[in-house]
């Protein structure tokens, strides 16, 4: 039996080596850590199941989810190496039982953004019923994994005239691990007749200065295939740090 201590020895070895893997690490917290060489697969409880993180040589990776797939638990969410599909077609799936959902990539930024127009009106939305901000991530972003009412978000928006144009969740560091996990932003998105404005831009402006004036580090990822949204997080200063490929049970 693996004790609690052994554990988070095995995390921090992750960490250390995977940058990725340390900027989250607040929000993961594994109870079983696989290693071989300088590749690992982490168990990380998600509620009643659980979510699977891998990191390092994606040969080696694969051969940790099928070797340890009883242990893995009910896997409803996988992050592995990007191109683990490609490399090891079904397998992943099989051992499982996922389907590929999507590849992107980890985008992280210390440096403050230029400022853009309409910062103005980005706002901590405190206070703002939470229908309200389920009606607009419904058109704004349905495919969000982050949504109103989860407690461990703090949400943030654009609002014109009173009206609430555009969302984004923020995932805060705990005290005193600002500058090694930083602040992980999720569900960001901008309602539809609304784009071409700037609005998303001046949201996500205004929302790293803020997360890096207090924090240190912001980061967060994107669709491979969303070229407008990462074009733009470019130009704000943001560096992809790791191209990932994610599986997904339904």
């Amino acid at each position: 039996m693996t004790t609690a201590g052994e554990v988070a020895a095995s995390f921090t070895r992750v960490a250390a080596r995977d940058r990725f893997v340390r900027a989250n690490g607040g929000r993961w917290r594994p109870d079983a850590v696989f290693e071989r060489n300088d590749s690992a697969v982490l168990r990380v409880p998600r509620g009643s199941s659980t979510m699977v993180v891998g990191s390092g040589e994606v040969g080696e990776v694969v051969g940790l989810v099928r070797e340890h797939a009883a242990e893995l638990g009910d896997v409803r969410f996988a992050i592995l190496p990007y191109g683990t599909h490609h490399a090891h077609p079904g397998e992943v799936e099989d051992a499982l039982g996922l389907e590929v959902y999507g590849p992107w990539e980890w985008l992280w930024c210390r440096t403050p953004p230029p400022a853009r127009p309409g910062e103005e009106h980005v706002r901590p939305l405190d206070g703002v019923p939470q229908e309200d901000l389920v009606r607009v991530l419904e058109r704004a972003n349905p495919d969000s994994i982050s949504w109103p009412g989860d407690p461990g978000l703090t949400w943030w928006g654009y609002v014109r005239d009173g009206a609430l144009l555009g969302v984004c969740a923020l995932i805060l560091p705990e005290a005193g691990r600002g500058q090694e996990n930083g602040v992980h932003l999720s569900g960001a998105g901008v309602l539809p007749e609304a784009r071409r404005q700037g609005i998303g831009g001046a949201m996500m402006a205004a929302i790293t200065r803020w997360g890096l004036e207090r924090h240190g580090l912001v980061h967060f990822g994107v669709w491979l295939d969303n070229d407008p949204a990462l074009r733009l997080y470019r130009r704000l200063g943001f560096t992809t740090g790791a191209w990932v490929q994610s599986y997904i049970r339904r």
